[in-house]
């Protein structure tokens, strides 16, 4: 690569959407890759074309290039740059392809300047439908799969009806259909009219798909419809709304040091008196080490409860993203619960096929 490209390398990674990985992906793994979100992927020389998006061959970037781009904390990645060759099959589908690479090898993404983790946000799991399913053929496989709710929120939903276990809201109006909710997951059941490269491969002669998003049921229903939009528009982009739990400590305050203080004091006062007031002097030597050993007890109980603080923390996080990989399977559970039921396609939350549980997961390819 001349100094030229290398110059202007980083602005064209900038803008475009970019998968950047911390390793350079075999050229085999990043087409099964690219083919979970287009299954007509296929390699043009050295680079893959998915869904009228060029994924171009990995690019090896160092330190001062990574700067650049503002990836902290990292010496070397590799990038792989998504450019739209022609009409996309849905909106923002380079974007999402860009973000689903990432979130498969373990990287980041970038588009406009902005890098991202997505590991940082699973989404929510997406079922692609030939049609809307009517409740009769739903409700059942929905009763099996969620954690019954005990009855229905008539302040949330003053026209849900709880059957057998399961809340059924039919909202029919604007693109959203209907909505069933459980104790902690709600599903969202929309019309799509645009169809994601999966849904045109399975369902050639169809011009709309119904999609059904799996979601924590905690968010409101207004919340929910506007998730599903995007979902319908970007093939399952993920939703903007993160929550990031930030604990902080206080750092406990360290030793003091009054026993070095008290020792020069005592030397000092036995200077001045002479041999007469040795005694006294012994007598504050021993009081400046009990002071001392005070001071250094306090010091490493101040120390022990700074450490068990971060050892709080880390387990408080721990559990906390333990807690969310639980949730999500648990909800890549009920989409593929659905696909099979209805005859559907799973999906994550950027349009990646998913054919178990586990593929939810960040890293699952790297």
């Amino acid at each position: 690569m001349g100094w030229l490209s290398k110059l202007l390398l980083p602005g064209r990674l900038r803008t475009g959407p970019t998968a950047l990985l911390p390793a350079r992906p075999d050229p085999k793994t990043l087409l099964a890759v690219a083919q979970l979100a287009d299954p007509e992927a296929r390699t043009d020389g050295d680079d893959i074309l998915a869904g009228g998006s060029r994924i171009e061959s990995p690019v090896e970037l160092t330190g001062e290039v990574l700067a650049k781009l503002g990836v902290p904390d990292e010496d070397r990645l590799w990038a792989c740059r998504i450019a739209a060759e022609g009409p996309l099959p849905v909106d923002f589908f380079d974007k999402s392809l860009a973000e689903g690479i990432a979130y498969r090898l373990g990287g980041w993404s970038l588009c406009q300047g902005e890098p991202l983790d997505p590991a940082e946000d699973g989404g929510d799991p997406l079922v692609y439908l030939p049609a809307v399913p009517e409740p009769e053929e739903i409700l059942p496989i929905l009763a099996e799969s969620l954690r019954h709710a005990d009855a229905v929120d008539t302040a949330r939903w003053p026209e849900g009806e709880l059957i057998e276990g399961v809340v059924h809201v039919p909202v029919r109006r604007g693109r959203v259909a209907d909505v069933y909710a459980g104790a902690d997951v709600l599903v969202t059941v929309e019309e799509g009219h645009r169809l994601p490269p999966a849904a045109q491969v399975r369902w050639p002669y169809l011009t709309e798909v119904a999609i059904a998003r799996v979601s924590p049921v905690a968010r409101t229903e207004e919340e929910a419809g506007e998730d599903a939009e995007p979902a319908g528009a970007a093939s399952g982009a993920a939703a903007d709304d993160r929550t990031e739990d930030v604990t902080s400590a206080e750092a406990a305050p360290g030793p003091l040091d009054d026993g070095s203080d008290s020792e020069d004091a005592s030397t000092s006062t036995g200077a001045s008196t002479g041999a007469g007031s040795d005694a006294e002097g012994a007598q504050a030597a021993e009081g400046a080490e009990a002071a001392t050993s005070r001071n250094d007890a306090e010091g490493t109980e101040d120390t022990e409860d700074t450490e068990d603080t971060e050892d709080t923390e880390d387990t408080e996080d721990t559990e906390d993203t333990d807690g969310a990989r639980g949730a999500l399977l648990a909800r890549a559970a009920v989409a593929l619960a659905l696909a099979d039921g209805l005859r559907g396609i799973a999906a994550d939350s950027r349009g990646f096929q998913i054919a178990e549980v586990a593929d939810v997961l960040p890293g699952g390819h790297a």
